[in-house]
């Protein structure tokens, strides 16, 4: 599935040093997206989306009162 995948590309990127130089050097989502899957990550565009969707949830519902 390919929003485990994300999340463990983004489990990944936290853990590994290597990883993150890579990654800080990208300029484009679809560079990151290569990255993922040149390294045996299954991801794409929407998983990026959909991760930014439901941080805004979760923010969201951190901060509401009700």
């Amino acid at each position: 599935m390919s929003r485990e995948g994300f999340s463990d590309f983004v489990r990944a990127l936290e853990r590994s040093p290597g990883l993150r130089r890579d990654f800080q050097n990208l300029a484009t989502l679809d560079a990151v997206i290569e990255l993922a899957r040149r390294t045996g990550f299954s991801v794409s565009a929407g998983d990026f989306q959909a991760d930014a969707h439901c941080s805004k949830i979760a923010n969201w519902f951190d901060k509401s009162r009700i």
